[in-house]
């Protein structure tokens, strides 16, 4: 039972780390922000309304953690 668990923790953590670097290489200045532009290139159907949207502190910009929220809420699909 432990090893399944601990197995099953592994697979998840690996799969963070996996979205994590496909945000990394999808922030194309590599400024920390996600451009409508940028996230485009992961979702090209993403609107305006949409980045407003996923833009919850209203700093017009998407930062790592509104983006990790998005998906963990389903907002957003996981990265592939």
């Amino acid at each position: 039972m432990k090893l399944e668990l601990l197995a099953g923790a592994v697979v998840i953590g690996m799969m963070a780390l996996t979205g994590a670097a496909m945000a990394h290489e999808m922030d194309i200045d590599q400024d920390g922000l996600y451009t409508l532009a940028e996230l485009r290139s992961e979702y090209p159907d993403l609107t305006e309304a949409d980045y407003a949207a996923l833009d919850t502190n209203q700093d017009e910009a998407v930062d790592a953690a509104e983006l990790a929220a998005a998906i963990a809420e389903g907002r957003l699909a996981p990265m592939e």
